[in-house]
Protein backbone atom coordinates (compact mmCIF):
# COMPACT_ATOMS: atom_id res chain seq x y z
CA UNK A 1 0.00 0.00 0.00
CA UNK A 2 1.58 3.88 -0.72
CA UNK A 3 0.46 6.89 0.04
CA UNK A 4 -2.17 8.11 -1.94
CA UNK A 5 -4.20 11.39 -2.83
CA UNK A 6 -7.95 10.70 -2.09
CA UNK A 7 -11.11 12.71 -4.07
CA UNK A 8 -12.96 12.08 -1.21
CA UNK A 9 -11.91 12.64 2.56
CA UNK A 10 -12.74 9.73 5.00
CA UNK A 11 -16.12 10.39 6.35
CA UNK A 12 -15.12 10.13 9.94
CA UNK A 13 -12.05 11.73 10.36
CA UNK A 14 -12.67 14.37 7.42
CA UNK A 15 -9.27 13.90 5.80
CA UNK A 16 -8.14 13.26 2.65
CA UNK A 17 -4.10 13.44 3.02
CA UNK A 18 -4.00 10.54 5.35
CA UNK A 19 -4.82 7.99 3.27
CA UNK A 20 -2.91 5.04 1.67
CA UNK A 21 -4.22 3.04 -1.54
CA UNK A 22 -6.36 -0.19 -0.84
CA UNK A 23 -7.21 -2.32 -4.02
CA UNK A 24 -7.77 -1.26 -7.56
CA UNK A 25 -11.09 -2.94 -9.08
CA UNK A 26 -10.81 -1.98 -13.05
CA UNK A 27 -11.11 1.68 -12.36
CA UNK A 28 -12.68 2.01 -8.96
CA UNK A 29 -10.69 2.44 -6.21
CA UNK A 30 -10.46 1.37 -2.39
CA UNK A 31 -8.61 4.05 0.12
CA UNK A 32 -8.01 3.41 3.70
CA UNK A 33 -7.35 5.79 6.30
CA UNK A 34 -4.64 5.83 8.38
CA UNK A 35 -6.08 7.29 11.30
CA UNK A 36 -9.37 5.69 11.47
CA UNK A 37 -8.73 2.39 9.75
CA UNK A 38 -11.89 2.89 7.54
CA UNK A 39 -11.95 1.44 3.98
CA UNK A 40 -14.20 2.97 1.22
CA UNK A 41 -14.30 3.58 -2.04
CA UNK A 42 -12.48 6.94 -3.22
CA UNK A 43 -14.36 7.07 -6.48
CA UNK A 44 -18.29 6.15 -7.07
CA UNK A 45 -19.51 4.57 -10.34
CA UNK A 46 -22.32 6.19 -11.92
CA UNK A 47 -25.76 5.17 -10.48
CA UNK A 48 -26.27 2.89 -14.19
CA UNK A 49 -23.74 0.89 -13.04
CA UNK A 50 -24.64 0.84 -9.44
CA UNK A 51 -28.15 0.44 -9.73
CA UNK A 52 -27.36 -2.79 -12.28
CA UNK A 53 -25.26 -4.61 -9.35
CA UNK A 54 -28.33 -4.51 -7.47
CA UNK A 55 -30.62 -5.84 -10.25
CA UNK A 56 -28.61 -8.06 -12.08
CA UNK A 57 -29.79 -8.85 -15.22
CA UNK A 58 -30.19 -12.44 -17.91
CA UNK A 59 -32.32 -14.95 -17.84
CA UNK A 60 -32.23 -15.35 -14.28
CA UNK A 61 -32.91 -11.56 -13.87
CA UNK A 62 -35.71 -11.64 -16.25
CA UNK A 63 -37.60 -15.12 -15.01
CA UNK A 64 -38.39 -13.38 -11.02
CA UNK A 65 -39.78 -10.43 -12.57
CA UNK A 66 -42.11 -12.33 -14.78
CA UNK A 67 -42.75 -14.65 -11.87
CA UNK A 68 -42.78 -11.86 -8.96
CA UNK A 69 -46.37 -11.32 -9.28
CA UNK A 70 -47.27 -14.53 -8.25
CA UNK A 71 -45.24 -15.77 -6.10
CA UNK A 72 -45.36 -15.42 -2.04
CA UNK A 73 -43.25 -15.94 0.80
CA UNK A 74 -43.44 -20.16 1.08
CA UNK A 75 -42.38 -20.12 -2.50
CA UNK A 76 -38.97 -18.95 -1.68
CA UNK A 77 -36.95 -21.32 -1.84
CA UNK A 78 -35.08 -21.54 1.68
CA UNK A 79 -38.17 -20.62 3.01
CA UNK A 80 -38.10 -22.35 6.43
CA UNK A 81 -33.89 -21.49 7.08
CA UNK A 82 -34.67 -17.25 6.18
CA UNK A 83 -37.60 -16.63 8.46
CA UNK A 84 -36.04 -19.18 10.96
CA UNK A 85 -33.21 -16.46 11.26
CA UNK A 86 -35.27 -13.95 10.81
CA UNK A 87 -36.71 -14.66 13.99
CA UNK A 88 -33.78 -14.96 15.30
CA UNK A 89 -32.59 -11.43 14.68
CA UNK A 90 -35.64 -9.72 15.36
CA UNK A 91 -35.60 -11.27 18.88
CA UNK A 92 -32.29 -10.07 19.58
CA UNK A 93 -33.31 -6.78 18.56
CA UNK A 94 -36.50 -5.72 20.08
CA UNK A 95 -34.84 -7.03 23.44
CA UNK A 96 -33.55 -3.54 23.22
CA UNK A 97 -36.54 -1.27 23.30
CA UNK A 98 -39.57 -1.02 25.50
CA UNK A 99 -42.03 -3.59 25.05
CA UNK A 100 -44.60 -1.16 26.50
CA UNK A 101 -44.20 0.85 22.96
CA UNK A 102 -46.25 1.32 20.17
CA UNK A 103 -44.53 -1.13 18.35
CA UNK A 104 -43.89 0.38 14.99
CA UNK A 105 -40.69 -1.19 12.78
CA UNK A 106 -38.41 -0.39 9.68
CA UNK A 107 -36.46 -2.82 8.16
CA UNK A 108 -34.14 -0.76 6.07
CA UNK A 109 -32.85 -3.46 2.64
CA UNK A 110 -35.45 -5.36 3.68
CA UNK A 111 -34.76 -7.77 0.52
CA UNK A 112 -37.22 -10.62 0.54
CA UNK A 113 -39.37 -9.22 4.01
CA UNK A 114 -38.31 -11.93 6.36
CA UNK A 115 -37.39 -9.46 8.75
CA UNK A 116 -40.83 -7.80 8.43
CA UNK A 117 -42.83 -11.15 8.45
CA UNK A 118 -41.23 -11.67 11.88
CA UNK A 119 -42.34 -8.28 13.10
CA UNK A 120 -45.72 -8.90 12.28
CA UNK A 121 -45.42 -12.15 14.23
CA UNK A 122 -44.63 -10.04 16.95
CA UNK A 123 -47.20 -7.34 16.33
CA UNK A 124 -45.59 -5.10 15.09
CA UNK A 125 -46.92 -2.33 12.50
CA UNK A 126 -43.99 -3.27 10.03
CA UNK A 127 -42.66 -1.01 7.25
CA UNK A 128 -39.40 -1.47 5.02
CA UNK A 129 -36.91 -0.06 2.38
CA UNK A 130 -36.02 -2.31 -0.44
CA UNK A 131 -34.41 -0.58 -3.49
CA UNK A 132 -35.22 -4.11 -5.70
CA UNK A 133 -39.03 -4.03 -6.31
CA UNK A 134 -39.00 -7.56 -7.75
CA UNK A 135 -37.49 -9.26 -4.28
CA UNK A 136 -40.24 -7.92 -2.25
CA UNK A 137 -42.64 -8.55 -4.35
CA UNK A 138 -43.96 -12.29 -2.47
CA UNK A 139 -44.10 -10.10 0.74
CA UNK A 140 -45.92 -7.84 0.05
CA UNK A 141 -48.44 -11.08 -2.03
CA UNK A 142 -48.40 -12.30 1.01
CA UNK A 143 -49.08 -9.86 3.45
CA UNK A 144 -50.97 -7.15 1.38
CA UNK A 145 -52.48 -4.93 4.51
CA UNK A 146 -48.42 -4.33 4.67
CA UNK A 147 -47.77 -3.42 0.81
CA UNK A 148 -48.20 -0.04 1.23
CA UNK A 149 -45.48 0.14 3.76
CA UNK A 150 -43.01 -0.92 1.36
CA UNK A 151 -41.23 1.30 -0.82
CA UNK A 152 -38.76 0.56 -3.76
CA UNK A 153 -36.12 3.53 -3.38
CA UNK A 154 -33.18 4.45 -1.48
CA UNK A 155 -33.33 5.21 2.10
CA UNK A 156 -32.31 8.56 1.86
CA UNK A 157 -35.38 9.34 -0.68
CA UNK A 158 -38.11 7.31 1.67
CA UNK A 159 -37.22 8.77 4.90
CA UNK A 160 -38.55 12.39 4.67
CA UNK A 161 -41.76 10.42 4.55
CA UNK A 162 -41.32 10.20 8.14
CA UNK A 163 -42.17 12.41 11.23
CA UNK A 164 -39.55 13.08 13.95
CA UNK A 165 -39.57 9.87 16.59
CA UNK A 166 -41.60 7.58 14.30
CA UNK A 167 -40.44 4.21 15.18
CA UNK A 168 -39.37 2.08 18.01
CA UNK A 169 -36.90 -0.36 16.48
CA UNK A 170 -34.98 -0.08 13.36
CA UNK A 171 -32.70 -2.65 11.56
CA UNK A 172 -30.43 -2.95 8.46
CA UNK A 173 -28.94 -6.25 8.38
CA UNK A 174 -26.01 -5.97 5.56
CA UNK A 175 -26.95 -2.48 4.35
CA UNK A 176 -25.21 0.58 5.79
CA UNK A 177 -21.77 -0.66 3.46
CA UNK A 178 -23.72 0.34 0.93
CA UNK A 179 -24.92 4.36 1.91
CA UNK A 180 -23.41 6.60 -0.64
CA UNK A 181 -23.74 9.16 1.94
CA UNK A 182 -23.35 7.21 5.59
CA UNK A 183 -23.78 10.18 7.91
CA UNK A 184 -26.69 11.43 6.54
CA UNK A 185 -28.71 8.21 6.52
CA UNK A 186 -27.40 7.90 10.48
CA UNK A 187 -28.69 11.02 10.90
CA UNK A 188 -31.96 10.06 9.25
CA UNK A 189 -32.28 7.21 11.38
CA UNK A 190 -31.62 9.01 14.38
CA UNK A 191 -34.57 11.34 13.54
CA UNK A 192 -36.89 9.27 12.71
CA UNK A 193 -35.93 7.13 15.75
CA UNK A 194 -38.05 7.26 18.85
CA UNK A 195 -36.36 8.62 22.12
CA UNK A 196 -35.20 5.35 23.90
CA UNK A 197 -35.69 3.36 20.50
CA UNK A 198 -33.14 1.33 19.17
CA UNK A 199 -30.95 0.89 15.23
CA UNK A 200 -29.54 -2.58 15.14
CA UNK A 201 -27.08 -3.35 12.57
CA UNK A 202 -24.86 -5.83 10.83
CA UNK A 203 -22.13 -5.13 8.47
CA UNK A 204 -18.50 -6.28 7.23
CA UNK A 205 -15.67 -5.84 9.73
CA UNK A 206 -13.08 -3.78 8.31
CA UNK A 207 -10.55 -5.10 11.24
CA UNK A 208 -11.53 -8.67 10.80
CA UNK A 209 -9.05 -11.48 10.24
CA UNK A 210 -10.02 -11.79 6.60
CA UNK A 211 -9.75 -8.34 5.53
CA UNK A 212 -6.25 -8.35 7.15
CA UNK A 213 -4.98 -11.69 5.79
CA UNK A 214 -6.91 -11.61 2.36
CA UNK A 215 -6.37 -8.77 0.85
CA UNK A 216 -7.28 -7.39 -2.21
CA UNK A 217 -9.51 -10.76 -2.23
CA UNK A 218 -11.16 -10.07 0.83
CA UNK A 219 -15.38 -11.39 0.02
CA UNK A 220 -16.37 -7.92 1.64
CA UNK A 221 -14.79 -5.89 -1.59
CA UNK A 222 -17.39 -5.24 -4.04
CA UNK A 223 -16.87 -1.45 -5.21
CA UNK A 224 -19.92 -1.01 -7.31
CA UNK A 225 -22.26 -2.01 -3.25
CA UNK A 226 -20.01 -1.91 -0.66
CA UNK A 227 -19.23 1.47 -0.33
CA UNK A 228 -17.57 2.12 3.63
CA UNK A 229 -15.89 -0.81 5.25
CA UNK A 230 -16.00 0.14 8.98
CA UNK A 231 -14.41 -1.55 12.03
CA UNK A 232 -15.86 -2.18 15.34
CA UNK A 233 -13.77 1.03 16.88
CA UNK A 234 -14.62 3.47 14.17
CA UNK A 235 -18.18 2.90 13.78
CA UNK A 236 -18.77 3.81 17.42
CA UNK A 237 -16.89 6.89 16.77
CA UNK A 238 -19.10 7.23 13.61
CA UNK A 239 -22.12 6.64 15.18
CA UNK A 240 -21.79 9.05 17.73
CA UNK A 241 -21.19 11.84 15.13
CA UNK A 242 -24.89 11.23 13.93
CA UNK A 243 -26.18 11.81 17.18
CA UNK A 244 -26.58 8.42 19.08
CA UNK A 245 -25.87 8.27 22.30
CA UNK A 246 -25.26 4.27 22.96
CA UNK A 247 -23.53 1.95 20.87
CA UNK A 248 -22.84 -1.74 21.57
CA UNK A 249 -20.82 -4.19 19.47
CA UNK A 250 -22.03 -7.35 19.66
CA UNK A 251 -21.20 -10.55 17.68
CA UNK A 252 -22.32 -11.25 14.20
CA UNK A 253 -25.49 -12.91 13.32
CA UNK A 254 -23.89 -14.99 10.68
CA UNK A 255 -19.53 -14.56 10.04
CA UNK A 256 -19.49 -14.82 6.17
CA UNK A 257 -16.61 -12.61 5.16
CA UNK A 258 -16.63 -11.29 8.66
CA UNK A 259 -19.16 -9.12 10.51
CA UNK A 260 -20.16 -7.29 13.60
CA UNK A 261 -23.40 -6.33 15.06
CA UNK A 262 -24.07 -2.69 16.18
CA UNK A 263 -27.05 -1.35 18.32
CA UNK A 264 -27.36 1.92 18.64
CA UNK A 265 -29.31 3.86 21.07
CA UNK A 266 -31.31 7.04 20.95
Amino acid sequence: MSQYQSIRPCIICHDQQQVEHYCSYDKLEYVRCNTCGLIYVDNFADNQAMHKAYTGGGLRSLRRKLLAPFRKMRSIKGYSHFLHRARGIFAFAKQYIAQDTQKKYLDIGCNKGFLLTAGIEEHYDVYGVELVTVLVRPFCNTYPQFSSHVYSDKFCDVAQRFTDGYFDLITAIDVVEHFEDPLADLQEVHRILKQGGAFVIQTPDGDCPQARTLGCNWGALKPLEHLHLFGAKNFIDFAKQAGFREVTIHDAFEEADGNFVAVLKK
